[in-house]
């Protein structure tokens, strides 16, 4: 794959189209990842409807910041997040480098340069749960964006909407496998509704080292 990316990456800048995306969506397969949540015990995938009502049992309404302020407001963010201190999520380290690698290029972001995610939160959201438009805030100076792992589970609604400009792009996650979306950190997004089932994510900041030139 990481070839691939490379020389369609090659092929556009001499095209001269290298037009570099806002947001990205991969695809990863689930025994990419390994969670476990205090509490809990294992998480199975495709997520079980009764295993995502057992993390809801430990989830708190999720905050969100607006300016230097961190707020509680269920009209503009309505879902549940599990500490991030109970929740263990191991990936197969090859799969995550050419997954962060892959975001990396379809973003644009230097080669030299290096991306790295930094667990952020375990979310879930049931029936009629959203989140309004709105932008993250950079909770780290290296931070350049959001990484949204969608888990598989049996869910409608909660599509994920990211705009930039004028430009928008909606994602819905999958039943089988792990769905991933990058995007910058001066997108606005939000979740749409979930109308059936449960939509269980891990949200991911990431951060942009080395060569960033």
């Amino acid at each position: 794959a990481m070839a691939t990316v490379a020389r369609d990456r090659l092929a556009r800048m001499l095209r001269g189209d290298a037009e570099s995306a806002f947001s990205v969506e991969l695809t990863a397969s689930r025994d990419d990842l390994s969670l476990e949540v205090e509490g809990v015990g294992p998480v199975t995938f495709p997520v079980r409807p009764e295993q995502a009502r057992e993390l809801l049992g430990l989830g708190q309404p999720a905050r969100f910041g607006r300016g230097e302020e961190t707020l509680t407001d269920p009209g503009v963010r309505d879902t549940w997040e599990i500490p991030k201190h109970l929740v263990r999520a191991r990936w197969d380290d090859k799969a995550l480098d050419v997954l962060l690698t892959t975001a990396k290029d379809e973003l644009g972001l230097p080669i030299a340069a290096e991306l790295t995610a930094d667990l952020h939160a375990l979310l879930v959201y049931e029936p009629g749960q959203f989140f309004r438009a709105h932008q993250d805030s950079e909770k780290d100076n290296a931070m350049i964006g959001t990484l949204v792992v969608v888990l598989p589970s049996s869910h409608t609604g909660g599509e994920l909407v990211v705009r930039h400009l004028d430009e928008k792009m909606a994602y819905r996650g999958s039943r089988t496998d792990l769905s991933l979306v990058a995007f910058y950190a001066d997108c606005r997004h939000e979740v749409a509704a979930v109308r059936s089932g449960y939509r269980i994510a891990l949200t991911y900041n990431l951060l942009l080292g080395g060569d960033t030139a």
